[in-house]
């Protein structure tokens, strides 16, 4: 499944947030939390370039899947 564009901004930013010793004790929830606040922050013209980026994922993936079809169990 192509990814969203905030897993890809989530992506982009767990790099950089992961090597700052201040969020050396934070967990996956809290991670996610502080992230989604961050996006919601985020410039219109930053969010368009991540969906731009997730359109590509999209494209490319159905490029290499034609016949895939989300079904969650």
């Amino acid at each position: 499944r192509p990814p969203n564009p905030f897993i890809l901004y989530r992506k982009d930013k767990w790099h950089i947030i992961k090597n700052d010793p201040r969020h050396a004790d934070l967990r996956q929830a809290d991670l996610s939390k502080f992230l989604g606040d961050a996006w919601r922050a985020e410039s219109e013209d930053v969010k368009l370039e991540y969906q731009r980026r997730a359109a590509e994922c999209k494209a490319e993936h159905t490029r290499l899947y034609p016949d895939y079809k989300y079904a969650p169990q």
